[in-house]
C-alpha cells in the first residue's frame, strides 16, 4: 500500500488498520511505497508507522519514503533542517518503530531480495508533444498551478543530480543482494517507467507527469534479469490503481492506495 497521505485524522488510521487486517492473514510481508504524510510532519509518520505495524500483526513491514514524507516546513528550515536531513530521520524512524527502511539497506526473505528507494524525477517523463525548454520543467508550475515540490522539498542540489544519487544507490543494492537471491522486488515511490505514466494530451495534466518518476530507474531495473516484481506508488490522481501491467517481463504493480494491493511473484 501507499500515499496514505495521513494529515491527523484519526478515524483515518482506523479505516487504514481495518483494512490491512483484512488482507495480511497469510502475507509474508508488506511494503508501504511511500507518502504516509501529507506534510511531512513526523508525529504523523510516527502514528502512520506505528498504526501499520500493529494491524500487520507480526508480518515484515518494509518502507520506502515518498516525496510528500521529506518536505520540510518553514520553522524546520528556519532550525537547518533540509529533505536530505528528512530522508535520513524517515529512514531512522522507521527502523526505530521496528520496521524495515529498504532505502538504507536490501532485505531478504528467503530466496527473494527487497530493494528500495522513494525514487525521483530527472525530467525524462516530459512530453514531447508540448516542446518546452527544459527550465520550464525546473520551474515546476504551469498557469496558475504548481508542483507542491516547488515550495516544501528542499536540497541542496538539482532534482537531476538527487536522480543519479538515488540511482547509485539503488543499483547498488540490487548488486549487493544479486547472487543471493532468485528473485528481487524493486519498491519504489515513484513511477520508473513511462509506460505507466497516464498522459491525456491535456497541457497541464501532462506538464506536470513530467514528476511521476525517471526513466534512469527503469533503465537500470530492466539491466538485471533477476528483478521480476516493481511495486510503485505516486501516481493516483486519476489512474487506476491497484492494478498490475506487465512490462520488459517484469510484473509492475501501482501501490498508490491505501486500500492495500495483495499480489504474488
Amino acid at each position: 500500500l501507499g500515499d496514505i497521505h495521513y494529515y491527523g485524522q484519526r478515524s483515518d488510521l482506523e479505516l487504514l488498520t481495518q483494512r490491512i487486517e483484512s488482507v495480511c492473514g497469510s502475507a509474508d510481508a508488506m511494503v508501504v511505497v511511500g507518502d504516509l504524510t501529507s506534510s511531512g510532519r513526523l508525529d504523523h509518520m510516527r502514528e502512520v508507522l506505528e498504526a501499520v505495524r500493529d494491524a500487520a500483526g507480526g508480518i515484515l513491514v518494509l518502507v520506502v519514503p515518498g516525496n510528500h514524507d521529506i518536505y520540510v516546513a518553514w520553522d524546520e528550515v528556519e532550525r537547518g533542517v533540509n529533505s536530505l536531513l528528512k530522508l535520513s530521520i524517515f529512514n531512522s524512524l522507521v527502523e526505530n518503530i521496528g520496521c524495515i527502511a529498504l532505502m538504507k539497506k536490501p532485505f531478504i526473505i528467503d530466496n527473494v531480495g527487497f530493494v528500495g528507494s522513494i525514487g525521483w524525477y530527472d525530467y525524462s517523463f516530459a512530453p514531447q508533444w508540448l516542446n518546452l525548454p527544459l527550465d520550464t520543467y525546473r520551474e515546476k508550475a504551469f498557469g496558475l498551478s504548481i508542483w507542491a515540490d516547488r515550495e516544501f522539498v528542499k536540497l541542496p542540489f538539482s532534482d537531476e543530480e538527487f536522480t543519479i544519487t538515488l540511482l547509485e544507490r539503488f543499483e547498488e543494492h540490487i548488486r549487493e543482494v544479486y547472487s543471493a537471491v532468485e528473485k528481487i522486488v524493486a519498491v519504489m515511490h515513484h513511477v520508473p517507467f513511462r509506460e505507466l505514466v497516464h498522459y491525456k494530451l491535456i497541457p497541464e495534466w501532462d506538464y506536470f507527469s513530467t514528476f511521476m518518476g525517471s526513466e534512469s530507474f527503469g533503465h537500470v531495473i530492466k539491466k538485471y534479469d533477476k528483478v521480476k516484481l516493481v511495486l510503485y506508488g505516486h501516481s493516483h490522481n486519476g489512474v487506476d490503481t491497484g492494478f498490475c501491467k506487465e512490462l520488459h517481463g517484469i510484473k509492475c504493480c501501482s501501490c498508490a492506495s491505501p486500500i492495500p494491493l495483495v499480489t504474488t511473484l
